[in-house]
């Protein structure tokens, strides 16, 4: 019976069992390996570890997006939707790159908008969702004074948002606001 050695848990079970006479087979010298007193395997992190990683520790990537938007952009809000951080934990998951590929990944998203959004003095929020991880739009701009995430998350549920082309990053010259 074949294996799916893709198959990150498969992998785990056999890195498990691991020897230091694998190891030797593997090509390592065995004055190497006699150095090592414990051979322990790691396991590959999930898209639910993932998303801890973006959201969790002290210094989590959202986090700091938080702080840098607030800080560079006279207190300009970040938020980031749960759909959002699990399209990024995909796609880091996907390109096998682990949490070392999560800051890449939402900087490429990202770039444009830090950007743009100092000489827009108007916007109050960055909106990241789903949508905007995957490439099908920019990230949504909230102008409007009165509208906040909550009630922009509460239009798009009932249809009211209609024309986010006004509301994207990359359309400066545009004066329509979230309304």
């Amino acid at each position: 019976m074949k294996k799916n050695l893709e198959d990150h848990d498969v992998q785990g079970n056999y890195f498990d069992k691991a020897t230091p006479k694998d190891l030797v087979e593997y090509g390592m010298i065995p004055e190497f390996i006699g150095r090592f007193p414990v051979i322990e395997s790691t396991k590959g992190l999930s898209e639910e570890n993932l998303v801890e990683i973006l959201t969790t520790p002290k210094n989590a990537l959202m986090k700091q997006y938080k702080v840098l938007f607030s800080e560079d952009n006279s207190g300009i809000n970040f938020y980031c939707t749960p759909c959002a951080l699990k399209e990024i934990a995909k796609i880091a998951f996907t390109r096998g790159t682990g949490a070392r590929g999560l800051r890449s990944i939402t900087e490429n998203i990202l770039m444009e908008t830090m950007y743009v959004v100092p000489s827009l003095p108007d916007v109050h929020t960055v909106y990241l969702d789903a949508s905007a991880v995957r490439r099908e739009r920019k990230p949504v701009l909230l102008k409007h004074p009165d509208i906040t995430v909550e009630k922009y998350e509460e239009m798009k549920k009932q249809g009211l948002v209609y024309n986010e082309e006004a509301y994207r990053s990359d359309d400066q010259d545009n004066e329509a606001a979230v309304a």
